[in-house]
């Protein structure tokens, strides 16, 4: 690893997860020129080849001369500030006037990322720090590229260098996927165009497991036909045998009510029995069948079963008919069933035509999973056609079905089965401040405290970041941040980040459309990065007012647009 000699400043000031330095001004010391110029630009010779560097540019990097090496620095703030004026001067390289060394003074702010030692090795964090009047040099891109090699698990990169051209922007994907990751960005920042970017990336391997839930139909011409499977949730069943049995008395049991604790015991039992005399499931040769075991029963037996308690009697004390011991318990519970039962929104919960069978759970998996004949290495969810109160228990369902496969495959094989989610618009359901997103949820923070040992991943992708649930957020150890101009989002992300990353956080707001910082585990320091523009793009560009509103008037077909409305189609 090759280290460059130009000095640019001297250490003025060293804290605890900052270092202050002052740069010189541009001069030559015996052949070597030193210093930099008022244009912030200098040139360094590297095999006889120079090399233009910008330097002070937040996100570039500077190296600092300590015992053991050099300290590799990012820049997060540059500043100049009034001098005095001196009767030392030194004679400026590039013209025949005095140039006083004690004008206007500028100084770098710089985090520090980790230790070059003299065998070019490179390793994160630092256990000694600057003393002032330490040496800061100009780093070459030869360095930096070095550095990301040593650390990148292959080849995979998801851009370039905002600020070294032509540097690839190589990460560590098992680290960005294993470890969970977050994109964030607000609204228009790139988010769309970044998962596809990334995606895109990943659909170039061999093969591959990515299930990306869609809210808004964005990614529906993303990504070549032979790499995804585009599904319409609408179109598809998830059937209520899949649940386990907090998913199905969550749906059905108001815990508040005082009759909750019979209503769940009840209907454990009635569960239990029902899944155990389904003559399907008593061929599958299970040993014990549980409440909670994968298997096709009749929902319908189980509601009649409640009627007839409910309204049940028996002979009392005096030999007349009176109430039976659960009569009236039962009728809140059959009410909030009947209102799913008879919306028909919930028809590919409750009504399943396909999918209802135990042994009908395998197809559904190689669909889920894209494992057909033609498999495919991406799957999209497009839920943007179910209402909200439906695509929270899809999605809960989902994840954790995506979970326990996972699970069973790893105790069964031995070997992992390596699966990644991304969750687009995640603040939507993994709202940790809204009750009705309470089973989405828990199923991803499942995965996000437990998917690391069974090989699920989860990366979550929020306009929003203040509103996903903190608990999955804290599992995650990359945070790939776009534009980020709020400054209550700003601040919040600022939490997230260990202290000696925070000061980062300052360039967000300034962050072209896909362009972000990636922190973390993934990359080996913190890094600003120009997304690889996606091809095919996602539909998620902002609609042109303008371009639209500067076309000749065309008649809209409103009876179209209702009754396609009216239909969900």
């Amino acid at each position: 690893m090759e280290e460059s000699h130009y000095k640019i400043g001297l250490v003025i000031g060293v804290s605890g997860d900052a270092v202050d330095i002052e740069l010189l001004n541009h001069h030559i010391e015996g052949e070597l020129h030193q210093g930099v110029p008022d244009n912030m630009s200098i040139s360094v010779t590297h095999n006889n080849e120079k090399l233009p560097l910008l330097i002070g540019q937040p996100g570039t990097f500077v190296s600092i001369s300590i015992p053991n090496g050099v300290l590799l620095s990012i820049v997060t703030d540059i500043q100049m500030k009034e001098g005095k004026l001196s009767s030392s001067q030194v004679k400026d390289a590039n013209s025949s006037e005095l140039y006083p060394i004690d004008s206007p003074k500028r100084y770098l702010s710089v985090v520090p990322i980790g230790t070059i030692d003299p065998s070019g090795k490179f390793e994160r964090g630092t256990d000694i720090l600057p003393t002032v009047n330490s040496p800061a040099f100009a780093v070459l891109p030869i360095t930096i590229n070095s550095v990301y090699e040593s650390f990148a698990e292959g080849n995979f990169s998801i851009g370039e260098l905002s600020m070294l051209q032509n540097q690839e922007a190589k990460i560590n994907l098992d680290s960005f996927l294993s470890r969970h990751a977050a994109i964030l960005g607000q609204t228009g920042g790139g988010k769309s165009w970044t998962v596809a970017s990334i995606l895109q990336e990943i659909s170039k391997f061999p093969q591959s497991t990515v299930v990306l839930l869609d809210l808004h139909g964005e990614y529906q011409n993303a990504f070549k036909a032979d790499d995804v499977d585009y599904i319409d949730v609408s179109q598809l069943e998830f059937p209520y045998w899949l649940m386990n049995s907090e998913e199905l008395i969550e749906m059905m049991v108001d815990r508040a009510e005082s009759a909750a604790p019979n209503q769940i015991a009840k209907f454990k039992e009635l569960l239990q029995a029902s899944k155990e005399n389904h003559a399907e499931n008593q061929s599958l040769g299970i040993p014990k069948i549980t409440i909670d075991t994968p298997v096709y029963f009749n929902f319908s037996n189980i509601i009649t079963q409640f009627r007839q308690l409910d309204v049940g009697t028996k002979i009392g004390a005096s030999g007349r008919s009176v109430k039976g011991d659960f009569n009236g318990q039962f009728t809140r519970l059959l009410m909030r069933i009947d209102s799913r039962l008879n919306d028909k929104r919930y028809d590919l919960i409750f009504n399943p035509k396909k999918y209802n069978t135990s042994a009908s759970m395998e197809d559904l998996f190689i669909k889920m999973l894209g494992e057909g004949s033609s498999p495919k290495k991406i799957t999209v969810f497009d839920l943007s056609s179910i209402p909200f109160d439906v695509r929270n228990s899809v999605i809960s369902l989902m994840l954790r079905c995506l979970f326990d496969f996972s699970y069973w495959h790893r105790k069964v094989n031995s070997i992992a089965y390596p699966i990644s989610v991304f969750c687009d618009e995640a603040h939507i359901y993994l709202n940790e401040r809204d009750s009705a997103t309470t089973a989405a949820r828990l199923s991803a923070e499942r995965i996000a405290k437990e998917g690391r040992k069974y090989g699920v991943s989860l990366t979550v992708i929020s306009q929003r970041p203040r509103e996903v649930s903190s608990t999955i957020l804290s599992q995650c150890n990359s945070f790939l941040c776009l534009r980020i101009s709020n400054p209550d989002d700003q601040s919040y992300v600022k939490s997230l980040l260990p202290d000696s990353m925070r000061g980062i956080v300052n360039m967000f707001s300034s962050l072209r459309r896909g362009e972000g910082i990636l922190l973390g585990d993934s990359v080996i320091m913190p890094t600003r990065i120009k997304i690889r523009r996606p091809n095919p793009e996602p539909n998620s560009n902002d609609i042109s007012f303008y371009k639209q509103w500067n076309k000749l008037h065309e008649s809209v077909d409103i009876k179209k647009v209702l009754d396609s409305w009216r239909k969900q189609e």
